[in-house]
Order: structure tokens, then C-alpha cells, then sequence
């Protein structure tokens, strides 16, 4: 990062008198009279979180003058305002920015400002006397930085010889960019030009109205205003792009359009066609057309992910663009969930906005449940319904720790707000939402999301008003239901019993937290929970629904003529909790049930398998079996679910010598089927097959060791070096991944050597992703050095990092690495470090794969002091550290059984694996 231009805290300095006075009022004869004491004016004391309501913005009108080759750039900002209460402070956003004029006219009074940064991020405007009531103009002329090592902000990124600007501002990056009233409250109209040099375009959320030929080589772009929006949802890019149209979209046929780095424009023809289609789809289920005046959709090189600002929807260019000969189904079937996911939110999230921080699950987590709910009809041989089930489970092992967020957590300070944008506001958010749809029904749950963006179009909207929209339309309380898991962590854990003692039969329900070996269990909790129970009925499996609303509940099933022979108590995976059957029951389910469950019900139930033995309520050599009964199954997205269990057998709880049988095992599982799908895809085979291929090859070949598919990967990556069309693309990363891994030092020379001199973004990813398999700690250390070289983009290179610390042969060497280097990539003070910003709170992760009481204390020993200086470390490290806590607790409880496991498969396992014929 180079420096940026960080505002500091004005001190109050006070004028000491150069000598004392005497005692009494007239001074001693002959001597100078000391002057009086003043007192320079305090710097106002800037607000602790958020803005006050004193005053507030209408309208804004900004003006950037921006060369993509150059870091600074000047801007003026124009904003009308509207005071509420008479005060002498105005209090704004920014952040790295050198106010050079402030003025404010009221009633027809132009006054100056004293314009004064205070802390990170505010800027106050201090006036000689009180603004009166009512209307104001505010006007203010400024430079900032567009840094070449944030994400976040105005950033620049050099593609292919050519400097571009974008923008990326949620949460906190439009302070970087102009002096704003920086929170999702504040929901105005905006007004962009840009002069930028000639050769370059501008574009932002709104069409063009014109452009100009400015002096000495400049050229004027002006915009459209734009309807209400908060400043995050502000974006724009400056460079030499392209353009590729593609059909006009949605009821109200406006002009979309694909926008592209220079000469890359015919890569984004699988976003151009999808683009309209999805947008479509959404309008039919929200019944109501889309709202903004356009629909642009840019690449950005290096951006994380993807960005829902109307009218120009951002993407992270190795996610929207790809050549036909280099494309994958991965990404194609990534950027239509991406795409989904952010059209979603033009509705939910920029049509109507949250209020505040708080609930960014109103956000994210409708967005989220949004995609499968679209593409399971839009692409149904995509297993969108069976994927939101996996997503489901995901989010319940994140929410298995104490120091997991809640659904809407308060927001103390920055920190939480960056914290915000976790597994827990995404996937939790968005399963919670799953289960009240099956519990209220869809139809009903859509009318009640229609009711909600109706009311409140064009506005700012709370969880309250969400809740209240499908209260009414339902005519249930809703809210009692949901705010028992947006307002608390943690998941229910339901033990369900079925019970045939001569009445009718029912099954018996408790509740309680789950928690996992390791995790201190908090104070007793309940929920809310819709249960639905699966069974065999007289004209086939039927469901018995009930709403457990305290610890214990009973659900009749009054389909069974007689005791059924199987229950199972989460149909469709719907529900957003663990169950634990009790002995008979699981017998039952297990003897008569399989065969009887859906794909979906499947993949709970290997989940939910995984948690019991995480408790310590299974023994590992109990569900270990399940992840051998599914290494051949055919259904992809069972067998992944399948591949989670791996988890009781992972290299963090086990012997050195407990790895070579773990290699075995998995070997000799999972092989047989790694080498008969080969690195080679064969015409007519399924996109499920050219999925799973790469998760196979290199789970047989990088923990299997299997050695027919190292000597292939070797061979391959020699000839993928020399071109590229020699590896498909789909098996570029696992051909890579495996040849290093097995590796040597002139292989690596090789990959970086190719680094070096490859100008393709997609290819030096792809040698990047080989390269962090390194596993000699002299490489490691010559992959972390591209960190601190000035001639790299830290910001392409962080993997490198974040990567070998995943790794247990490599982890201590990464994080040593950070150890040494913490400050000059974190920053200290006033200086900038080499990172974004944003990733330093993320750095205790590189932690999280330790698992002994040692490394625990030494990671505690080194990020505790630095926390307050990270904002958003904090919650982090307490997770991290019982990550860590988690691990040494099963490693304790299921060594013997994981044990005794691999010794049996040892036992069994073949003296040789023939050959694939």
C-alpha cells in the first residue's frame, strides 16, 4: 500500500507564557510584561459511532477530476442540507481526504468553514455561529488517494498494461472517496460528473447525459441523478473499458450492458445472456419491475466478490469473464448464483434499505435465500434445493461456537460492522428465512416479501417492518418465531424420540443448545422452532408439523395406522437445527428410512452425523462408515455432504504415524473412482462428473498421496507449462495442486518463473493456486516474500499467505512469517501497512488449524496486545482461540475411536490397488 493521506486528531495547543509575572497587577520596573494566556480553539469533539440527526443531506452533487494513472485525485462535493437543530459543528464522513475549501450559504449568506479530521473517519465543519433552522448549502473542495492496495474506497488496478479506478464502498469506503454522510440512514439522490483524460470513460449508476471535450486534454462525463440511495451504494470506474450490449431486460426493457477492462469484452458473453434472464425471473416472483434506469454489470480485477449497487452492479472479474477455451462449469454456475444473489438485492437492499448496520441480514440473508429459491426453477438439473441444505449445514457449524455472532448483532463499534459480513448474516440469515417460508408456505411467505418492498419502496426499512409485512399477510406472530434466532447464537439441538406405547403414535420432542466438546455451554436458551416430521403413512410418507415454543413438545402422526417403522424430525432439511435420535428411533431410521429419505434429508442427516460426534454423542468409528458408504455414490452433492465427516480423521488430530493410515484409508477409498474419472473429461459426461472430477483428483492424489495420479499430475503440469491447452481447464487447479505438493524446488522455479512473465490475471491465479501447495519451508518462505516486494500487488499475492497457514506442514512457517511481518502489513500508526485494510482483522485465522494447548497460548500471547489496533480482531480471535479449544477437546474424547477406525481399515485394506482399466 503506498502511503495514503491519513487524517490526524487536532491536538489543543495552548500559548504558555514566555515568562512568569509578579505577584500583584503591575509588572516589577523594567520588565516586559508577559502576554496574556490564550487558549486556542478546542477541536470539536467528533461523535463516538454514529452521526447526529442535527443535521442531514437531500441531495448531493459531486465532481471528480481522475486520472487512472495517478494516485491522488480532486473532487468537490455540493450537498444540500437540512437542519433540524441550530449547532455550530457539522459532522461528516471522511476518511484519507485534505478538505482545501468549505463553504455554506444559508439564507443567502456564504460563510467559511473550519474544516478539522478527527480519529479514522469523521471530518467536522466548524462555523463561526449557529446554522439556523432549515435549509442549507454546503459546499466543500478536497483531494483524496485512489490507493493500488485497497479493495475498498476509489482503488486503482493496473490490467494489462492499462490503470483502471473502481470503487467497492460497503461498508465504510465512500469516506474514502468524498465527504458524505456515510450511513445506510441517509438515503438521497446523487448527481456524478467526472473529468478524466482522454483515451478513458467514466461510468457510475446512472445513464450519461452527455460528455464534452474539456481543456488541455480532459474530457467532462455527466450523469443522470440518481433516485434515493445511501452512500454505499454509490460506484464508479474510470479506464479504457469495453462494451458488450446485451438484450434489453425486464418489463421495462432497460439497456443492459456488460463492461469490461480493454479488449476482454467478448469474455463476458456468458454474463451478458444470463443477465436478463435472471433479472426477469426476480420480477416475476417480487411482482414489481425492476426500479433503476439501467442495468450495467463491470469486471474489477482483484475485488472480492461482487457488489449489488444499482445500475452498475460490480463483479470480480475472474467470476464474470473467462474465454471459451479457458471457461469452467464452476464459474458459470457460480456467476449465476453470484448474479441472483446481487439482482436480489436491487429489491431487498437498494430498493428498500436497512436503517442501520444492524440489519445487514435483511440484506444478505434475504439475497442469499433468494438464489436457490430462483435457481431451482430458472436451472433445476443445478440441485439448488439440495445445495441450500449444504449451505445450511455450513452455517450451523459456523454458529456452533460460543463466540459466534448473532443473526442481528448490536453494533458497538467499526469492527462490527466489518464483522458483519460473515457466514452467520449469509447462511444462517438465509436458512432461518428457508424455514419460516416451509412453515408459513411459500405462497403465503411471498405475499408477506411483496406486502414488505410495497410499504416501503424507495425508503429505509427495519427487521420489525420485515417481520410485521409476513405477520399480516400470515396471520401468525412471525416475529416471536424469527427474533428467537436473530436475537440469540447458537442452534437448537432437538433429541426426538418416537413413542408407540399403545396410543396413538407421536414423537416426543426436547430442546436445548447445541454445543460442541470444547465450548463452554452458555446459560440455558430455547427457541422458536417449526418441526416437521417425516414417516411413513397409509397412502405414503407424510409430514406432521408443530411449533415448539418451550424445552419439550410432542408432534402426533395421525397418518400411521401404526407404529411407524421410521421418523425422520427435519423433512426437506428445512428446519435450522441438529437432531439427535434416541437409540430406537435411530435403529429404526437407519433399518427401515434410508432408502425412504430425499437427496436433501440425506445430506442432514450425514451433517447432523458429523455435529454428534463433534459433542461427543457419537463415537468417530461410528460415523466414520458413513463417509465410506457414500466414496461411491452417485449423487455429487450427496457424496460432498459425505466428505465433511472427513473432518474426524483430519491431519490436526492425529499422530504422524496415524497419517500414513489416513492417507490409506483415504486412498484406498476414495482412489479407485479419483483414476477412473482421470484429469481427462470425456465427451457427453455430466456437468455433476466434471464437478466432482477436481475434488477427487486431488483428494485421492494431495491426502491420498495415490501415486499413479501424481506421476500424471507431474507429467501434465510440465506440459500445461509449455501451453496451456494441454490440461483442461476444469483440472488446471488440481493438476497444479498435486504437482506441487509432490513437488520440488525446480518445480517451483518453474511456476514462479512462469508468474513472472504471465500477463494473464486467470493464469497467474491458476500459478498461484499451484503455488501455495508448496510444502518445503524454504519455498514457503520465497512465496511469502512476494508479500514485501514493491513490484507485486499484494492484493493478488495474499493467498499465498492466508493458504500455507491451511496447511499443518506449512502453517508454522506462514505464521511465523506474519509474526515477523505483522506491522509493516498491517501497519502501525500513522503508516499504512502493505494489506488492505479490511484483512488484518481476518489474520487470526491463519490460527485456526492448530489443535494443541501450546500453539493456543502462543497465539493468544501474540494477537491479544495488537487487537485494539485491528478493528474487528477481537471477535475474531475469541473464535479462533475456540476453534482451537474445540479441537483439543475432540482430539481428547475421539482419538481412541478415530484410532481404532484407521486400525481396522488397515487391517482390511488391499496389499495393492490394481490399476483403472
Amino acid at each position: 500500500m503506498p502511503n495514503l493521506l491519513r487524517p490526524v486528531a487536532l491536538a489543543t495547543a495552548t500559548l504558555l507564557a514566555a515568562c512568569g509575572a509578579r505577584q500583584g497587577n503591575a509588572p516589577a520596573p523594567g520588565a516586559v510584561e508577559a502576554p496574556p494566556v490564550v487558549q486556542a480553539p478546542a477541536a470539536p469533539t467528533p461523535p463516538a459511532l454514529r452521526l447526529p440527526d442535527d443535521v442531514r443531506p437531500t441531495k448531493y452533487a459531486v465532481v471528480l477530476k481522475m486520472d487512472p494513472k495517478a494516485e491522488a485525485f480532486e473532487g468537490t462535493v455540493d450537498v444540500m442540507l437540512e437542519v433540524a437543530k441550530a449547532t455550530d459543528v457539522i459532522w461528516m464522513h471522511g476518511k484519507g481526504l485534505i478538505v482545501k475549501e468549505a463553504t455554506l450559504e444559508q439564507g443567502g449568506v456564504t460563510r467559511t468553514l473550519k474544516a478539522s479530521s478527527a480519529g479514522e473517519d469523521f471530518l467536522g465543519l466548524t462555523l463561526d455561529a449557529p446554522l439556523a433552522v432549515g435549509g442549507a448549502k454546503l459546499h466543500l473542495a478536497y483531494t483524496g488517494i485512489a490507493s493500488e492496495r485497497e479493495t475498498s474506497g476509489a482503488f486503482r488496478v493496473n490490467e494489462g498494461g492499462d490503470w483502471y479506478i473502481y470503487t467497492q464502498f460497503e461498508p465504510l469506503g465512500a469516506r474514502r472517496a468524498f465527504p458524505s454522510f456515510d450511513e445506510p440512514g441517509f438515503k438521497v439522490p446523487w448527481q456524478l460528473t467526472f473529468h478524466v483524460p482522454e483515451g478513458n470513460v467514466a461510468v457510475t449508476n446512472t445513464p450519461q447525459l452527455a460528455d464534452e471535450k474539456g481543456a488541455d486534454g480532459w474530457h467532462i462525463y455527466r450523469f443522470a441523478p440518481t433516485q434515493p440511495l445511501p452512500s454505499y451504494l454509490i460506484a464508479f470506474g474510470v479506464g479504457p473499458f469495453d462494451f458488450l450490449p446485451a438484450r434489453d431486460a425486464g418489463q421495462k426493457q432497460v439497456k443492459t450492458r456488460i463492461i469490461t477492462p480493454r479488449g476482454r469484452a467478448s469474455e463476458g458473453a456468458w454474463a451478458a445472456k444470463v443477465t436478463p434472464e435472471i433479472l426477469e425471473r426476480l420480477e416475476g416472483y417480487f411482482g414489481i419491475p425492476y426500479a433503476y434506469e439501467k442495468l450495467d454489470v463491470l469486471a474489477v480485477p482483484l475485488m472480492g466478490g461482487a457488489m449489488e449497487n444499482p445500475g452498475l452492479v460490480t463483479f470480480n472479474s475472474q467470476l464474470i469473464l473467462a474465454k471459451p477455451e479457458e471457461d469452467e462449469v464452476w464459474r458459470q454456475r457460480a456467476f449465476v448464483n453470484t448474479q441472483v444473489h446481487e439482482l436480489a438485492h436491487q429489491w431487498f437492499g437498494d430498493l428498500v434499505t436497512m436503517a442501520w448496520w444492524d440489519d445487514l441480514w435483511l440484506n444478505e440473508s434475504f439475497a442469499s435465500w433468494m438464489t436457490p429459491r430462483i435457481v431451482e426453477a430458472y436451472q433445476p438439473t443445478w440441485d439448488a434445493p439440495v445445495e441450500r441444505v449444504q449451505d445450511r449445514n455450513d452455517a450451523l457449524r459456523v454458529d456452533s461456537l460460543v463466540a459466534a455472532r448473532y443473526i442481528r448483532q448490536p453494533i458497538q463499534d467499526s469492527g462490527d460492522i466489518q464483522n458483519a459480513f460473515d457466514g452467520i448474516t449469509y447462511g444462517k440469515g438465509s436458512a432461518v428465512l428457508s424455514m419460516a417460508e416451509a412453515w408459513l408456505g411459500r405462497d403465503v411467505f411471498q405475499k408477506g416479501i411483496q406486502r414488505y418492498l410495497r410499504a416501503h419502496a424507495g425508503r429505509n426499512a427495519t427487521a420489525k417492518d420485515f417481520l410485521d409485512a409476513l405477520s399480516a399477510e400470515s396471520g401468525k406472530d412471525v416475529a416471536q418465531v424469527m427474533n428467537s434466532f436473530l436475537d440469540q447464537t447458537g442452534a437448537p439441538f432437538i433429541t426426538a424420540t418416537l413413542l408407540c406405547d399403545g396410543g396413538a403414535p407421536r414423537v416426543a420432542l426436547t430442546q436445548q443448545r447445541y454445543v460442541r466438546l470444547g465450548s463452554k455451554a452458555p446459560d440455558a436458551q430455547s427457541w422458536k422452532v417449526p418441526v416437521c416430521v417425516k414417516y411413513p403413512g397409509a397412502r405414503g410418507d407424510a409430514t406432521a408439523c408443530t411449533l415448539m415454543t418451550e424445552a419439550k413438545a410432542e408432534v402426533a402422526l395421525p397418518e400411521a395406522k401404526a407404529c411407524p417403522a421410521w421418523v425422520f424430525p427435519n423433512a426437506d432439511g428445512a428446519g435450522y437445527y441438529r437432531v439427535r435420535l434416541a437409540d430406537d428411533t435411530h435403529a429404526r431410521l437407519m433399518k427401515s428410512g434410508l432408502k425412504k429419505l430425499s437427496r436433501a434429508e440425506r445430506v442432514v442427516l450425514l451433517s447432523d452425523s458429523l455435529a454428534l460426534a463433534h459433542a461427543g454423542l457419537m463415537p468417530a468409528a461410528d460415523a466414520l462408515p458413513l463417509l465410506t458408504g457414500v466414496a461411491e455414490d452417485p449423487d455429487r452433492l450427496v457424496l460432498e455432504a459425505g466428505l465433511d465427516l472427513l473432518d474426524l480423521v483430519s491431519s490436526r488430530l492425529l499422530t504422524p504415524a496415524q497419517d500414513a493410515e489416513r492417507a490409506r484409508y483415504i486412498r484406498d477409498t476414495f482412489g479407485p473412482r479419483a483414476r477412473k474419472l482421470g484429469f481427462k473429461p470425456r465427451a457427453g459426461e455430466s456437468e455433476d462428473v466434471r464437478l466432482l472430477r477436481p475434488r477427487l483428483l486431488e483428494l485421492a492424489g494431495n491426502e491420498g498421496n495415490d501415486p499413479k495420479l501424481v506421476a500424471e499430475a507431474r507429467a501434465l503440469a510440465d506440459q500445461w507449462l509449455k501451453d496451456h491447452k494441454a490440461v483442461a481447464p476444469d483440472v488446471v487447479g488440481a493438476v497444479l495442486s498435486i504437482a506441487m505438493e509432490h513437488g520440488d524446488a525446480a518445480l517451483h522455479a518453474k511456476l514462479m518463473k512462469a508468474l513472472g512473465e504471465e500477463q494473464s490475471r486467470h493464469q497467474r491465479q491458476e500459478l498461484l493456486g499451484g503455488l501455495v501447495h508448496t510444502l518445503d519451508p524454504r519455498l514457503v518462505k520465497a512465496n511469502l516474500e512476494l508479500l514485501l516486494d514493491p513490484k507485486q500487488d499484494v492484493r493478488e499475492n495474499l493467498w499465498l499467505l492466508m493458504g500455507a497457514s491451511r496447511d499443518p506442514r506449512t502453517r508454522d512457517t506462514a505464521v511465523e512469517f506474519l509474526k515477523a511481518n505483522f506491522d509493516t502489513l498491517v501497519g502501525t500508526g500513522d503508516k499504512p501497512g502493505l494489506m488492505p485494510e479490511g484483512m488484518g482483522s481476518r489474520l487470526p485465522y491463519m490460527a485456526a488449524g492448530y489443535c494443541d494447548a501450546g500453539k493456543r497460548q502462543e497465539v493468544a500471547a501474540f494477537f491479544e496486545p495488537r487487537v485494539d489496533k485491528v478493528p474487528g480482531s477481537e471477535r475474531v480471535l475469541r473464535q479462533v482461540l475456540e476453534i482451537v479449544d474445540q479441537c483439543i477437546a475432540l482430539k481428547e474424547a475421539q482419538g481412541a475411536s478415530i484410532e481404532a477406525f484407521l486400525s481396522g481399515k488397515r487391517a482390511k485394506a488391499p496389499q495393492a490397488t490394481p490399476a483403472p482399466r
